[in-house]
Formats: structure tokens, C-alpha cells, sequence
């Protein structure tokens, strides 16, 4: 994938809003027509911007919907990692708020219109799933890792815990965004009830007494 000009030098404040103008429109076309048929020529008209000026920024729907990731996906992310180097607080609230961050992301539409393309794309979508792994997976993991490891150090939490894979936390947040995609026209997922839930059973299994 060849090197987008906002990737190269830091942007303008025209060029930025350009930007997300332009990912915000993505994001509209995808949900509306699926990725796979949405064209760049849609995308340009509906960011009010010429097809040329669309290339700018990128050069293929698969680096729009990287832009989508990096624009939505990755600000929720780095709250999660703040989360984990947060300076004090007792590290069942650090892991509270790093799931409440998670699910409250993994709920949303766009997430939704990832999750779409990452199941259902076949070949075409791997480029995309490989991304989302190495940029977003991998780190969410890391951080998490990091609040346990925490809690045990403090004595907050059983030993037992720095063993437990960090994937375990993450259910109930992915369930979220598969709800939102399958069931949510016959019911409506109270998102913020569930990951209370989900924490109130499964904190009281990493604490020490």
C-alpha cells in the first residue's frame, strides 16, 4: 500500500478536518452499501471533495478503512493504555474503566461496519484483519496484561492472576459489538449493565481476600 500524504508530514488544520471529513464519509458509505461495494467515487461526493483530492489521502478502500480504524478505534485504545499507567487507584477500578472503554467502542457503528468486513471478507479482508490485530488486538492485550500484573504487585489481586490470559476480559466487549450486528433489531443490548455485571463476577475472582 503505497504511502498516503497525511502519513508523510503532520497536517494542517484544513488538512485534518479534509481528513476526517473524508473517513467520516467512509464510514457512512460502508455502512450503507458494504465494503465491498462501496466506491471511492461515493465516498468523494458524499466528503464534498474531488476523486483526486480523495487519492491524497488515500489510495485504495482498504487504507480508508484503515483511516477508519486509526481515526476511531485507536483514541479508544490509548484511553485503555492510560488507563493501565494511571498513577493510582486500586486495579480492579483501572480494569473497570479499561472494559467500560472497550465495550463502549465495540458498540458503536463503526465498529460494527468492521466487524462486518473482518468476518464476512473473505481474502480481500485480511490486509484489514492484519491491521486491526497489529495495531489494535495486540496492544488492547498488552494493556490489560499490564492491570493485572499490577494488581498483583500491589497485593490487590491473587498471584494466580498474571497468568490468566488477558482474552478472558475481553469477552464480554467483543459480545457487545457481535450483539449490535445480530440481534439488535429484536433486542437492544444495555451495554453498560452487561460490563457491570460481567465486572461485578469476575472481579471477585482476581481479588487476594
Amino acid at each position: 500500500m503505497e504511502e498516503q500524504v497525511h502519513e508523510k508530514k503532520a497536517l494542517s488544520r484544513s488538512q485534518q478536518r479534509r481528513l476526517d471529513d473524508i473517513v467520516q464519509a467512509a464510514i457512512k458509505v460502508f455502512d450503507r452499501d458494504g465494503f465491498e461495494a462501496a466506491r471511492m467515487a461515493d465516498i468523494a461526493e458524499e466528503a464534498g471533495v474531488a476523486k483526486g483530492t480523495l487519492y491524497l489521502y488515500f489510495d485504495t478502500k482498504a487504507a480508508l478503512m484503515e483511516g477508519v480504524i486509526v481515526s476511531t478505534i485507536i483514541p479508544a485504545l490509548e484511553k485503555i493504555g492510560d488507563a493501565a499507567g494511571a498513577e493510582d487507584g486500586p486495579a480492579k477500578e483501572r480494569l473497570a474503566r479499561q472494559m467500560r472503554i472497550a465495550a463502549k467502542r465495540m458498540a458503536s457503528p463503526e465498529m460494527a461496519i468492521l466487524l462486518r468486513h473482518m468476518i464476512s471478507g473473505g481474502e480481500q479482508a485480511k490486509p484489514i484483519v492484519k491491521f486491526y490485530y497489529d495495531k489494535v488486538v495486540q496492544l488492547g492485550l498488552e494493556h490489560i496484561q499490564a492491570t493485572l500484573d499490577y494488581g498483583v504487585k500491589t497485593g490487590e489481586f491473587r498471584k494466580e492472576v498474571s497468568e490468566i490470559d488477558p482474552l478472558v476480559f475481553v469477552g464480554a466487549p467483543v459480545y457487545t459489538g457481535v450483539w449490535n450486528i445480530l440481534f439488535d433489531d429484536m433486542q437492544a443490548l444495555d451495554d453498560e449493565k452487561l460490563i457491570a455485571d460481567y465486572l461485578d463476577s469476575v472481579i471477585l475472582g482476581l481479588l487476594s481476600k
